[in-house]
């Protein structure tokens, strides 16, 4: 199967730069300026990666784009490609990144290709880590109001995904069963939470999800009172999730971590790292 991704790659990338008329490249055409286009718009793209945002995902791709993602069948027309672009992002805890290798320019200045290397992340059914390494292939090709699209994205994995050595799961309590005082154990913990952010940050597109925890029993503390301080526990699931944000400034305010108690599958305190100018 890899060979034949690895000869598809090649075939697009032939038929796309030798089986097509070339130009002089000094006919006044940057192509210097052209190439570092490519690599920022595929920079922004890598930035979106960790939001889990579908739309912002697929705004990268033109109409026509013919992609093959991790673990699934290659796929042309927006509809296909944005089920495998959504089966991709809803993987549990996952963290995808790549890097641009190499990056050739076809003569004319609006094509090229781009060759890196990714490393996915993300927890299986039972909740074990699993991550998998490999090279993607990525053909942009530039628009007439001069912005750059992808029209083929392939990943190629060095070998076919499988949790680390020595990796066990942690054993899970019945989902829907009450743990004495801490209540029933909450299933839908990260749509919860991702939607905390989507209403309360400043920009809710930009945000970069590192990891988001399983749910552990625990408690958080408050204390009461001017004079008789009091301390007060709350029992519940405790979630933690690291994310970056880029505050009002629009800059990015690095990765912080949060604390979510939930009881079932309501979110009853929070604990943020300060300062927080990121959120509304």
């Amino acid at each position: 199967m890899k060979n034949k991704l690895l000869i598809l790659g090649a075939s697009l990338v032939t038929s796309l730069f030798v089986c097509r008329p070339s130009f002089p490249a000094d006919a006044g055409i940057d192509l210097a300026k052209a190439e570092a286009a490519v690599r920022k718009a595929d920079a922004a793209w890598a930035a979106t990666a960790g939001t889990a945002n579908i739309d912002a995902w697929m705004a990268f791709y033109a109409a026509d784009a013919i992609v093959l993602l991790p673990d699934e069948p290659l796929a042309s027309g927006k509809k296909l490609v944005r089920a495998a672009v959504t089966r991709l992002l809803a993987q549990p805890d996952l963290s995808v990144a790549w890097r641009p290798i190499k990056v050739q320019m076809a003569p004319a200045g609006d094509l090229a290709y781009l060759a890196g290397s990714y490393e996915r992340r993300y927890a299986d059914s039972r909740g074990a880590p699993v991550s998998d390494r490999g090279r993607v292939l990525e053909i942009w090709r530039k628009q007439t109001d001069g912005t750059w699209k992808c029209i083929v994205d392939t990943w190629n994995p060095d070998e076919s995904a499988a949790p680390p050595p020595q990796a066990a799961p942690e054993p899970l309590p019945a989902a829907q069963a009450p743990v004495g005082k801490y209540g029933i154990r909450p299933i839908h913990y990260q749509e919860t939470i991702r939607q905390y952010f989507q209403d309360r940050l400043k920009d809710p597109n930009s945000v970069q999800y590192r990891q988001i925890t399983q749910p552990k029993t625990g408690y958080t503390k408050a204390v009461t009172g001017a004079l008789l301080m009091r301390e007060t526990r709350h029992f519940g699931w405790i979630v933690t999730a690291a994310i970056n944000a880029k505050n009002s400034r629009g800059s990015y305010v690095g990765f912080k971590t949060y604390t979510f108690l939930f009881r079932g599958e309501k979110i009853v305190d929070v604990r943020s790292p300060l300062p927080e100018d990121e959120i509304d």
